[in-house]
C-alpha cells in the first residue's frame, strides 16, 4: 500500500490558470463600470462583465500556453 502524499505543499492552482482568472477578472471589472458609466442599469453592466469574463477566458486559454 502506497503512503498517501503530502499535498498540503502543492498549490491551489497552477500559475497560468492564475494568470487567466486575473486577467478575466479585470476585463470584467472594466467592462463592467463602463457600461455603468455609460448610463446602463446595474443589471446591465453585470450581465456585459460576465460576457467579457467569459470571453477573456476563452480567448485567454488559447493564446497562454
Amino acid at each position: 500500500m502506497s503512503a498517501p502524499s503530502d499535498r498540503s505543499q502543492e498549490p491551489l492552482m497552477t500559475l497560468r490558470a492564475a494568470v487567466i482568472l486575473m486577467l478575466g477578472t479585470q476585463i470584467a471589472v472594466a467592462a463592467g463600470v463602463l457600461t455603468v458609466l455609460a448610463g446602463n442599469a446595474w443589471a446591465v453592466a453585470v450581465l456585459a462583465a460576465g460576457g467579457a469574463f467569459a470571453g477573456t477566458v476563452a480567448f485567454a486559454r488559447s493564446v497562454i500556453g
